[in-house]
């Protein structure tokens, strides 16, 4: 019997999620490791060199830091239902 909730349980690094994310972090190193030109950033007045892979690095960051606060999580079953 152990065997057929062995085959019902994936392991965490056999799950879609997780192999979507370390290729898409393999993906984000690529770009951050080839891109050190700098590039000029505008914010209103301010002018200033950045090097390309931070600023990637940046709004990956912020990106993940978007999704994670924007989370929907499942409801819980079994608790009280509106009529």
């Amino acid at each position: 019997m152990s065997e057929q909730t062995e085959s019902k349980t994936k392991a965490w690094y056999l799950r879609p999620k997780t192999i979507i994310t370390a290729i898409a972090a393999v993906i984000m190193l690529i770009l951050i490791f080839q891109n050190w030109e700098s590039v000029s950033v505008h914010i209103f007045f301010w002018i200033q060199p950045v090097p390309a892979s931070l600023m990637y690095l940046f709004f990956a960051a912020a990106g993940f830091a978007a999704a994670r606060i924007t989370l929907r999580t499942k409801p819980k079953e079994g608790g009280s239902k509106s009529k």
